[in-house]
């Protein structure tokens, strides 16, 4: 009996362990340093940072950067940014920057903990006046991933 009880009592520690180190992994996940990224597409260059930062029901996905072009080719340039889903991923765009200039660009994208596939973003092109793709649509061929 004493050696049945004892085994139950380390049972039950090591089950309170367990529990306690997935409550901490699931709440407040290690948080990634910074990486830098660059990417070009036509007459444009972007580079920035991404940075992930965690709270208890996801992460969020900082990318802090800016769209360059040297000589304008007549195109728009954006940021297109995408959160995949199991079911139907949702994507949204920076500001876009037509002809020479500089634009910064900014998004802090908030991934699920349960449900995402992914998330990624690109560097696109599209000829003024072009529509925005709807808001469920991934990167497109326009579109050169970071």
């Amino acid at each position: 009996m004493n050696r049945l009880w004892t085994s139950s009592r380390v049972a039950a520690a090591a089950s309170a362990v367990v529990a306690t180190v997935a409550t901490l992994a699931l709440s407040s996940p290690a948080q990634a340093a910074p990486t830098s990224w660059k990417v070009a597409n036509g007459a444009a260059a972007a580079t920035g940072t991404l940075e992930y930062r965690s709270v208890t029901t996801g992460r969020y996905a900082d990318i802090v950067g800016g769209i360059t072009v040297a000589a304008s080719d007549g195109q728009c340039y954006y940021l297109r940014y995408y959160v995949a889903a199991d079911l139907l991923g949702s994507g949204f765009n920076s500001p876009r920057l037509c002809g020479a200039g500089a634009l910064p660009v900014e998004s802090h994208s908030f991934l699920p903990l349960f449900g995402t596939r992914g998330f990624r973003f690109g560097l696109c092109r599209v000829a003024p006046g072009t529509p925005e793709e709807a808001s469920f649509a991934d990167l497109g061929t326009h579109c050169v991933r970071v």
